[in-house]
C-alpha cells in the first residue's frame, strides 16, 4: 500500500516538475523573442518615437504661433447711448459692422470671420463671432430659445461678465443655436436693450471664452 502511495507521489512530483519546466521554457522562448525583436528593431522604434515627439512639438509650436498672431486684439466700441459696449476679438479676424443708431430695433449688427467676412446674406456660413444690440426685451429674446432649452439641444447657465460692475445676470447658451450652427451665446440686458454675443463655430469656443468674453465691457 505504501509503495503505491510512493509511486503516485513520484508521478505527481514528476508532472509538477515537467509543467514547471515547460512554463520555464515557454517564458525563456518569449523573452528571447522579445530581446531579439528589440535588438533587430531598435533603430525603427527610436525613429518612430522621435517622429511622434517631433509631431507633438510641431503641433504645440503651431498652436503657440497661431495664438501669438491673434494679438494685439482689435476692439469694437459701440454707441454711447447703448452702453458704450466694447468687444475685443483676434486681429486675424475681419469685421463687417452695421451701425444704424436711429434704428431702435437693431442699432448694431456685427459679423466677424478670419481674414475676410463672407457674404452676410449667406445662411451656410458659421461665423466666428456675431454680436447684436437689439430692441426686444430680455425675456422675449430668451423665449426664442426656450424650445431648444426644453429639448436639451441647448444648455442654459447664468452668466455675469467679469469686467462689468453692477451688471444684471444674463444667460449663456451652449449647443445647437440654429440649423447646422453649434456654438455658444451670451444674452445680457444692457439698459433698455439686449446684447447678444455668440459664435456659430465650435472650433472658435476657446477664442470666444479667452478673448471675447474675458474682455467684454459696457456701462450698465
Amino acid at each position: 500500500m505504501s509503495s503505491n502511495k510512493t509511486r503516485v507521489g513520484l508521478v505527481i512530483g514528476l508532472l509538477v516538475i515537467s509543467l514547471l519546466l515547460i512554463v520555464t521554457m515557454i517564458f525563456a522562448f518569449w523573452s528571447y523573442k522579445q530581446m531579439k525583436d528589440y535588438k533587430n528593431n531598435t533603430d525603427q522604434k527610436v525613429s518612430a518615437a522621435i517622429k511622434t515627439a517631433n509631431a507633438v512639438q510641431k503641433q504645440q509650436l503651431e498652436t503657440q504661433f497661431a495664438d501669438q498672431q491673434k494679438s494685439p486684439l482689435k476692439t469694437y466700441s459701440g454707441p454711447s447711448q447703448y452702453g458704450s459696449i466694447k468687444i475685443s476679438y483676434p486681429k486675424t479676424w475681419s469685421a463687417y459692422i452695421i451701425e444704424q443708431v436711429n434704428n431702435t430695433n437693431l442699432p448694431v449688427d456685427v459679423y466677424c470671420y478670419p481674414d475676410f467676412v463672407p457674404g452676410v446674406s449667406l445662411n451656410n456660413i458659421n461665423y466666428s463671432l456675431r454680436f447684436q444690440i437689439v430692441g426686444d426685451s430680455y425675456n422675449s429674446v430668451l423665449n426664442q430659445y426656450s424650445s431648444s432649452i426644453s429639448k436639451g439641444t441647448l444648455r442654459a447657465t447664468p452668466y455675469i461678465p467679469d469686467q462689468v460692475k453692477g451688471a444684471t445676470v444674463g444667460v449663456r447658451l451652449d449647443g445647437q443655436l440654429g440649423q447646422n450652427k453649434n456654438g455658444s451665446m451670451i444674452i445680457l440686458s444692457v439698459r433698455d436693450k439686449v446684447l447678444k454675443i455668440w459664435t456659430e463655430d465650435n472650433t472658435k469656443i476657446d477664442d470666444f471664452n479667452n478673448y471675447i468674453l474675458k474682455n467684454l465691457s459696457y456701462l450698465p
